[in-house]
């Protein structure tokens, strides 16, 4: 799992990226200019800091919504209730400092909880990346992973070819090729359906988009 830390006081900054480094693979910005970058590479989580030297998190965190997957949690010592609400719209979670890190951690674990999805014969653990398929460890593609996560999160609902794209791919990107989907979708399929050619777990609703059933 990925987490990247947004925060501008050096000090704080390196406590967490230490604290959590035997939980996640860390990255860590004190800017925008920075946080802009890192976020490119999908991140699993993200902490952010609402004040930074460079501009203002919220504003940036609002510009990233439309092509992030990352679960989002709000650090900031302003703890107006303004403030709050504004980044409750747009965060996952809104914590406002001094937070102990063994709380910080409590909260982040929230988002991914341990306890693996089961969809029928297939067991998907958002923490670690394990994927198996009756028990068989199933080996997948980073895109691969990255849309079966998506679907996973948003499992039961019905989700556009649009909405997928935008969440795989950076929207910043030159251009996506919309069969790229297409192609992933069918890989997916392969690796994870009993019936790859008449699929039961990634279903297709034509003319829309896809959704995963849990029901399987």
């Amino acid at each position: 799992m990925k987490l990247l830390i947004i925060e501008d006081e050096p000090a704080l900054r390196q406590s967490m990226v230490s604290f959590f480094a035997a939980q996640y693979r860390v990255t860590e910005a004190g800017t925008l200019a920075e946080a802009n970058q890192a976020v490119a590479a999908s991140p699993d989580t993200i902490i952010l800091d609402l004040t930074l030297p460079d501009g203002d998190g919220l504003t940036c965190l609002q510009d990233w919504r439309p092509h992030l997957t990352a679960k989002v949690l709000v650090l900031t010592a302003n703890d107006q209730e303004q403030a709050e609400l504004a980044g409750l719209q747009l965060a996952d979670d809104f914590v406002v400092k001094p937070v102990s890190l063994a709380v910080l951690a409590a909260r982040l674990n929230k988002f991914w909880p341990d306890a693996p999805v089961r969809l029928g014969d297939v067991t998907v653990n958002l923490m670690s990346g394990r994927v198996t398929k009756v028990g068989v460890p199933v080996a997948l593609a980073a895109t691969e992973w990255r849309l079966l996560k998506y679907l996973v999160q948003h499992r039961g609902q019905l989700v556009s070819r649009e909405q997928l794209i935008a969440g795989l791919w950076d929207a910043r990107e030159a251009y996506v090729a919309d069969n790229t989907l297409t192609v992933t979708i069918k890989r997916l399929r392969e690796k994870l359906e009993t019936k790859p050619t008449a699929p039961q777990l990634i279903r297709t609703i034509r003319g829309v988009g896809y959704f995963l059933n849990d029901q399987t």
